[in-house]
């Protein structure tokens, strides 16, 4: 830690280059920016929080899971392709009866091969189309810290990112330095 401390704010330090002390001033920023965004990104988390909760609130109202019963066969994993064989599920024609008795038909998600009858609980909208299941509160939860974690990840990996390139930068004019004063004093050393 020390060291880090040393790196950032080499003080009085005679072999200290001006390149050191930019890599300094940038590596203190990079950490005082990546402190600063903990509580901008808790505070963003905790907007995305509430917008989702809205979202739940508003889709469990606007979502109910009915029985539906398979018309037609769902098709076998056997004629799945590789990259359908990761998911679990396919699409097969069900009917299903709404609240007010009102029976719909349409395609559904269905485990491969299950058989014509087979019951399945799906989510449908009000209007008794096949619906995602809603949002629930651990879910806007989950989406909340992983966008607040990300955030600061990003800005934090930009600041980094900048520290790297102007440690390069500083690098590489230190060595072309170096260079040119090798090639001054070479000759005194070498006798050419």
């Amino acid at each position: 830690m020390s060291r880090l401390v040393r790196r950032a704010f080499p003080g009085r330090n005679p072999l200290a280059s001006f390149g050191d002390r930019i890599e300094g001033a940038v590596l203190a920023l990079g950490v005082v920016v990546a402190l600063l965004m903990v509580p901008v990104a808790g505070a963003i988390g905790s907007e995305i929080y509430a917008t989702h909760v809205s979202r739940v609130e508003a889709e469990q109202k606007s979502r109910i899971q009915v029985d539906a019963v398979l018309v037609e066969d769902a098709p076998s994993m056997d004629g799945a392709a590789d990259s359908e064989a990761l998911v679990e599920t396919t699409e097969a024609v069900a009917t299903w009866r709404m609240p007010d008795g009102l029976e719909r038909k349409d395609v559904v998600r269905a485990p491969y091969g299950a058989e014509a009858g087979t019951t399945l609980r799906v989510w449908v909208d009000l209007s008794g189309e096949p619906a995602e299941p809603p949002m629930t509160n651990q879910g806007a939860a989950f989406n909340a810290i992983f966008s607040a974690v990300l955030l600061w990840g990003l800005v934090t990996g930009a600041m980094a990112l900048l520290f790297g390139l102007v440690r390069f930068a500083c690098m590489r004019v230190r060595l072309r330095w170096w260079q040119l004063e090798w090639e001054l004093t070479a000759p005194d050393w070498t006798g050419r």
